[in-house]
């Protein structure tokens, strides 16, 4: 029997904590980026990627994973990153990191 999940169906019924990375060329850019980020319940850090020699912002939140919260959310995150050119490097579950 085979399993398909709705968009408006939770992916678990379990917060899970997620993230969503973004790359900057600049330190102030993700820095820039971290101050923008001000929901009480979304953590971010900043840290300097040597392999990629740029900067990454991640953000982290507990969410009850959807399609539809989990889109919802990177576009709001993408919307803010865009002001200040960086790329999204992806998302995904903390266990993943």
């Amino acid at each position: 029997m085979e399993t398909t999940t709705q968009q408006d169906e939770p992916l678990t019924d379990t917060l899970k904590p997620i993230y969503a990375r973004f790359i900057f060329d600049e330190q102030e850019q993700a820095l820039a980026f971290a101050g923008l980020i001000n929901e009480p319940d979304w953590t971010v850090s900043v840290d300097y990627a040597p392999s990629r020699a740029r900067w990454q912002a991640s953000v982290r939140r507990q969410i009850r994973p959807m399609f539809r919260d989990i889109t919802i959310w990177l576009v709001t995150l993408t919307a803010r990153m865009a002001l200040l050119g960086g790329e999204c490097d992806g998302w995904g579950h903390e266990n993943q990191i």
